[in-house]
């Protein structure tokens, strides 16, 4: 059987011990039991009834993951994401990052949600600011102003007006805005009238 490469690489320390400092990577293979590899961190505490440890880095191709993850040891759930992450485009990679900005993440549920939930979310590429997000939605027709008027508009303010009326977060490479409900709505309704 082969060896399926980690998508999810962590670093954890004993927060006691910071010397004491463990490496899994995730999905797990089925040799590697987590909880065996994290008794490197207990080295110096083995009479104690629990031992805190905390995450140090993460290495995935989500580059915001590691502050959404929880030291807690959840490393099924952990496991599970890093097999979500595995199956994602480099484009998806980019929404779901941009998602775990947009939405309340307090749990590791919430960012499982999170990665199942791609196709709530528009992606548009190369818009990093306000200034270009305006320019975005004015030349997509997202707001509608007469054309004779676009010189004089301000792009900044009217980017500014979206961001703040949407659920959306920058991302290094675009934005990530969850879609309107109106237009999900839309969207099952024609989908559901072509099926029958």
């Amino acid at each position: 059987m082969q060896e399926r490469e980690p998508i999810i690489k962590i670093l954890y320390e004993n927060i006691e011990k910071p010397i004491n400092q463990v490496w899994l990577t995730f999905p797990l293979s089925g040799k590697e039991k987590a909880e065996q590899k994290m008794l490197g961190l207990t080295k110096g505490h083995e009479k104690e009834d629990s031992i805190s440890f905390r995450i140090v880095k993460v290495e995935s191709p989500v580059p915001n993951l590691g502050q959404y993850l929880p030291a807690d040891g959840r490393f099924q759930e952990i496991n599970q994401l890093a097999g979500k992450i595995e199956r994602m485009s480099q484009e998806e990679q980019v929404l779901f990052s941009g998602i775990l900005d947009c939405c309340s993440v307090s749990a590791i549920e919430d960012v499982l949600q999170a990665a199942d939930s791609l196709p709530l979310y528009d992606y548009f590429p190369g818009v990093t600011c306000s200034r270009q997000l305006g320019g975005y939605v004015v030349e997509n027709g997202i707001m509608e102003f007469p054309k004779e008027v676009w010189p004089y508009l301000d792009y900044f303010g009217i980017g500014e007006e979206y961001y703040a009326s949407h659920s959306c977060a920058y991302t290094r490479s675009g934005l990530v805005v969850r879609k309107d409900e109106e237009q999900i709505l839309e969207t099952d309704q024609s989908q559901g009238m072509r099926m029958q």
